[in-house]
């Protein structure tokens, strides 16, 4: 019986799953999103300096307010950043540059002095 409710139960779950998905967007392969209005969404990553929660959140707020951006994940422990974005409207170095701007190193991109001075002081990450 319990076998049988598992196996109902996971069915559900799986047919749930098709109707959750959206419907705008498929996975043509493991580094582009294929809109449907024919765009392509890219995926790249880089390092992105910082330290604590305020820090991920100044940094996907700053990648996210670049025109063309998707999505935008930095990951506190490995200090990456993961994007989607279209690259018809923008590229790493100038989502990098943004970043940069707000304080944080990114890439190749070093934040100004001021721009870092301008960080709270729990945020302000060793710099070499």
């Amino acid at each position: 019986m319990k076998t049988t409710i598992l196996k109902v139960g996971f069915i559900a779950m799986l047919m749930a799953g098709m109707f959750i998905m959206p419907a705008k967007a498929s996975v043509n392969n493991m580094n582009n999103i294929e809109l449907q209005q024919g765009k392509k969404m890219v995926h790249a990553m880089f390092p992105v300096k910082g330290l604590c929660d305020q820090c991920k959140s100044r940094i996907e707020k700053a990648a996210k307010g670049v025109k063309g951006v998707e999505s935008a994940m930095w990951n506190q422990k490995t200090k990456v950043l993961h994007l989607q974005y279209d690259p018809t409207l923008t590229s790493p170095l100038k989502i990098q540059q943004a970043i940069a701007k707000v304080g944080h190193d990114a890439g190749n991109v070093k934040a100004t002095a001021a721009a870092y001075k301008s960080l709270p002081k729990c945020c302000q990450y060793p710099r070499k």
